[in-house]
């Protein structure tokens, strides 16, 4: 059976976040490091580091409370998403969150940016 996005959640230590809509991509990608020789008839390569990217942008329908509250946080936070069939991804990040363009008729919503700086850990 599918599992669908319906039910995952974000959590900000024990603190499930709320009004969710949209996570990005998790995991991110394992860098190419370059190890040709004079020998090889093509470019020969070997896994590097993972790399998460720069941040990860998390998005959510506004509510007052919640957005001061990410806005005010400071220093490195312990971050967890849980998909909808209970598995997690646990990584710890520091973040940053800016309120949406809007236009009219529209619903606000704000970005939540993590960097993240540890490795991500799932279970």
């Amino acid at each position: 059976m599918a599992t669908i996005s319906k039910g995952i959640k974000l959590f900000l230590g024990e603190k499930e976040l709320t009004n969710l809509q949209e996570i990005p991509e998790l995991n991110g990608d394992t860098e190419a490091i370059e190890v040709t020789t004079l020998a090889d008839e093509a470019h020969v390569y070997t896994d590097g580091i993972k790399n998460y990217g720069d941040s990860l942008a998390f998005k959510f329908l506004y509510e007052k409370a919640q957005f001061i509250e990410l806005n005010g946080q400071k220093g490195a936070g312990e971050w967890k998403v849980e998909l909808s069939d209970g598995t997690t991804c646990t990584f710890s990040g520091t973040c940053s969150v800016k309120l949406d363009g809007v236009g009219v008729n529209a619903a606000l919503t704000y970005t939540l940016s993590i960097k993240p700086n540890s490795a991500m850990i799932w279970a």
